[in-house]
C-alpha cells in the first residue's frame, strides 16, 4: 500500500522498475520475450489474419508522396472526425 499522499514507497518504486524491465524485454514486433523462446523453442506458432485497421493504414500510407518523409498515418474513430 502506498503512503496515501501521492509519494511512492520503496516497494512501489521496486515494482515500477521491475515492470519497466519486463516491458523492455517484450519484442515490439511480435510481443514475445526472448526468455520464452529460451524455455521452449516451439512456444508459439504463427497465424495469419487480416486487420481492417492496418489494411486501411497501408492503403493511405501508399498515397503519401515520397517527399513527405516522416508523415504518420493513424486511425481515429469516425465519430471524433464528424464532429
Amino acid at each position: 500500500m502506498g503512503a496515501g499522499d501521492g509519494r511512492w514507497t520503496a516497494s512501489d518504486r521496486a515494482k515500477a522498475l521491475a515492470w519497466a524491465a519486463y516491458a523492455r524485454s517484450i519484442c515490439e514486433g511480435c510481443g514475445t520475450r526472448a526468455a520464452e523462446w529460451d524455455e521452449d523453442r516451439f512456444a508459439y506458432i504463427t497465424t495469419t489474419f487480416r486487420c481492417p485497421g492496418c489494411e486501411l493504414i497501408d492503403q493511405e500510407r501508399a498515397q503519401v508522396p515520397e517527399s513527405e518523409r516522416g508523415m504518420k498515418v493513424g486511425l481515429i474513430p469516425r465519430s471524433n472526425h464528424d464532429h
